[in-house]
């Protein structure tokens, strides 16, 4: 169900293409999941920008990406300050990325919480619902220069957006994109409040892909599978109890390693043209996978409240 029994992966790091002269950007870079994407898209030769809250982290993380590496490959990874929670360090992140290059290849919006307990961030937004909400502020902003350079020859431009399987528990309740209010609903259970984000990151992605269809941009979302990282901190500081199970639950979770496969394929591997995957969702480890009809969203309703609703926030906000 969470990637526990996931098959032995037929794609590999190993399998990602030559990026030299390609440019990427990694949120929450400094650990799990991101760090590796980071040093697996560096690996390959691209120019790799790790954006994470904690300046100290990520610089710690790159110097590490630098030694696992080594100087024959001379990894390329420098990092930008960005804060999930704060729409505005979206915004200034975009700016500083746009000072810097004048190309963006990839984006995985990988950061986030999980299960954490209720509370309102800086902005007013509920911590969990920040998963969707500070990733619109960070990668509108570039889209221009995305459709820039997709029109480049040779481009395969990719935003890739971080979901889960727990968007299914969004479906325990009525989600509510059209205000605030909605977004921050404190009815819903810890895991409904994740469940909630988790479909927003695949709205976002759907809406994505409508406004970039005729760019040759695609958009994909991604469940990584039940994956041992840091994002176990949040269960464990709704329900302290549960840190015995967490543990044993470790021993049959994926490695980081393996876990981030699914979002680096999406990101780089040619099959996703070839297999039209624009705005798909993918299962680990690389499997396309039909999204339940809350996430479809055919008529486009949820996606379109998600996407007025932070556009609104970021301009009152940012």
């Amino acid at each position: 169900m969470f990637g526990l029994f996931s098959q032995k992966p037929q794609w590999n790091v190993s399998s990602i293409p030559d990026l030299n002269g390609r440019v990427a950007i990694v949120t929450g870079g400094n650990t799990g999941l991101g760090f590796v994407s980071c040093r697996e898209l560096a690996r390959k030769g691209a120019r790799v920008y790790m954006l994470s809250r904690t300046e100290s982290r990520a610089l710690a993380a790159i110097e590490k990406i630098k030694k696992e590496l080594g100087p024959e490959i001379d990894p390329k990874v420098e990092y930008i300050h960005f804060d999930l929670q704060r729409l505005k360090t979206g915004q200034e992140a975009a700016e500083e990325f746009m000072k810097r290059e004048t190309r963006l290849d990839i984006i995985i919006n990988n950061a986030g919480i999980m299960a954490t307990p209720y509370e309102l961030g800086p902005d007013g937004i509920e911590g969990q619902a920040c998963n969707g909400t500070g990733h619109f502020a960070l990668t509108v902003p570039l889209l221009p220069l995305l459709k820039q350079t997709a029109a480049l020859p040779d481009s395969h431009v990719r935003i890739v957006n971080l979901s889960s399987f727990g968007y299914n528990f969004a479906r325990f309740g009525t989600p509510d994109f059209s205000s605030l209010e909605g977004l921050n609903q404190k009815s819903w259970s810890t895991w409904g409040r994740y469940g909630m984000s988790k479909l927003s990151n695949i709205l976002f992605t759907n809406e994505l892909q409508k406004r970039l269809d005729q760019d040759g941009i695609y958009c994909v979302s991604v469940h990584p599978g039940f994956v041992g990282t840091e994002l176990a901190r949040g269960p464990l500081q709704s329900w302290p109890f549960l840190a015995p199970f967490v543990r044993i639950a470790g021993i049959f979770s994926l490695t980081p390693e393996e876990g981030a496969l699914t979002q680096l394929y999406a990101a780089t591997s040619l099959e996703v043209e070839e297999k039209n995957l624009k705005a798909g969702l993918l299962f680990p480890i690389a499997k396309p996978t039909a999204k339940a009809a809350l996430a479809e969203d055919k008529n486009g309703k949820l996606g379109i409240q998600f996407w007025d609703l932070c556009e609104a926030l970021v301009k009152q906000k940012a």
